[in-house]
């Protein structure tokens, strides 16, 4: 077995792994097998495969807040032998996010894919969760399938087919099946509960399973009437039997005299010699709609996240003073100028809408570095405006330029990453970022960046930072 290059890097701690990954039969390679095993931490190993596969890292958080879809899943389940090794994670904007321990080998070049790094015990636990096992309980052998005559078998489990009906799987809906017959028995005994709620007032009586008559008791009260059963035994005995779907609280009587209101139905305003059958039955009203908002569409998590807009303004933005001449957009500004300021003022006050504080990025010719080319009033303390972000180097800016697509969510920590917020941020890492590519004649140019709060995880943001990047570059002279 030949080893890799992670093996020969931590090989000192790898002694025995070979010998006993082949004894084990394990269906997982060897770098799964080691951590798995823990014979190899994610810790130790992740940050390596980072730098040495120029790969970004998927976090822990983005498994538990975007659980994986089943039919993104079967929809890619024959383009490639997926493992609990490397898996699709999500789809964006035309392009295939794949997690992996390791850059899968022989990976299909169309559709555009974008690999990143996970751990492990994330993948494993997504994968159980596209894959979950289902058991079936072994049916009791009744003694009709011991007394069947010679050369029958009756233990054999029959189907029954029950029409149309059998096209329909809970899966469909995206219903847990496990967990879809306890919500319908609910619901049937929600429905049972409401049987005479309308047509008339509700008469509780019970009574006893047996055939003896039974004698019933008059209260001092006459509004009220009580049902006994024949003895307090017969009643124990029926209720340790069968639980009841209602529970009625027990009724304790005192002894003050106050006559207790009864509610009288209205009387009829004319009455009839013969009852009208055709005559429609009074509907109740229905209920007072709920003033909790629908979710939102545009919503890209789980749980709808509402939109909140922000208020809108006139940004005052900065050029650059340290942009040279060797960047994009500062050679399209000198034949520009006046018409370039007006579009960076107009696409900066109308970000402002959805997010805290924007910027304008502008790349170099060679596409290799970018710099900070604009910003809007709300950047403040800022270290170092002259930064030069590597984009061959794993990073957000990095996806937008390798992709030339919009980077839409949560930042993941990584060292180009953090040390562009500790300049530009104060450190502070954003809850989200939408980042929209700015091309002109299929080249990018620049990008158009925008820091948010979580709220601004929807459609509707991106669609404006992408019409905006769009927008930008519209009546400028190309340089």
């Amino acid at each position: 077995m030949s080893h890799h290059v992670w093996f020969e890097h931590f090989k000192e701690q790898l002694q025995g792994l070979t010998e006993s990954f082949e004894q084990s039969g394990s269906p997982l390679s060897l770098l799964g097998y080691a951590l798995k095993e823990q014979r190899l931490r994610s810790d130790d190993y992740l940050p390596w495969a980072m730098t040495h596969y120029k790969l970004p890292k998927l976090q822990s958080r983005f498994f538990t807040e975007t659980p994986l879809s089943q039919e993104m899943f079967a929809k890619w389940a024959t383009h490639y032998p997926w493992s609990v090794e490397c898996l699709p994670v999500a789809e964006w904007d035309g392009s295939l996010i794949v997690a992996c321990l390791q850059p899968p080998q022989d990976f299909p070049s169309t559709p555009s894919s974008v690999i990143v790094l996970a751990s492990f015990e994330d993948l494993q636990e997504a994968w159980r969760k596209l894959h979950p096992e289902k058991t079936v309980a072994p049916a009791p052998v009744s003694s009709a399938v011991e007394d069947a005559p010679e050369g029958i078998d009756l233990s054999l489990a029959t189907v029954t087919k029950h029409g149309a009906s059998d096209s329909f799987s809970f899966d469909d809906l995206g219903v847990d099946e496990e967990k879809a017959p306890a919500a319908l028995d609910e619901s049937a005994e929600k429905s049972e509960s409401m049987d005479g709620l309308f047509d008339g007032p509700t008469v509780i009586r019970l009574e006893a399973l047996s055939s003896k008559e039974e004698t019933p008791q008059a209260n001092s009260n006459p509004s009220i009437e009580v049902v006994s059963s024949t003895s307090d035994a017969a009643l124990q005995e029926f209720s340790a039997e069968l639980e009841p779907k209602t529970q009625v609280d027990e009724l304790v009587l005192s002894e003050d005299k106050t006559p207790i209101p009864v509610p009288i139905a209205a009387a009829p305003a004319a009455a009839s010699p013969v009852a009208d059958s055709s005559a429609p039955k009074k509907v109740p009203p229905p209920p007072p709609k709920s003033e909790m908002p629908p979710p939102f569409e545009d919503s890209f998590g789980n749980k709808p996240i509402p939109i909140v807009p922000r208020p809108a303004g006139v940004a005052k933005p900065t050029i650059n003073p340290v942009a040279s001449g060797n960047f994009s957009l500062e050679k399209m500004k000198k034949k520009n100028t006046a018409l370039m300021n007006e579009k960076v003022k107009q696409a900066l006050s109308e970000m402002k809408v959805h997010f805290e504080k924007s910027m304008i990025l502008t790349l170099d010719d060679q596409e290799t570095q970018l710099t900070a080319f604009a910003w809007d009033e709300n950047f403040q303390g800022m270290k170092d405006t002259s930064m030069r972000v590597p984009l061959k180097t794993p990073s957000i800016f990095n996806i937008v330029a390798s992709t030339q697509k919009s980077f839409h969510g949560y930042i993941s920590l990584n060292e180009i990453n953090e040390k562009f917020f500790e300049g530009w941020n104060q450190g502070r890492i954003p809850d989200h970022v939408t980042i929209s590519p700015i091309i002109v004649n299929e080249k990018l140019v620049g990008m158009l960046m925008g820091f948010a709060e979580k709220s601004a995880y929807n459609k509707v943001s991106l669609n404006l930072a992408e019409k905006l990047s769009t927008d930008f570059v519209k009546g400028l002279q190309a340089a």
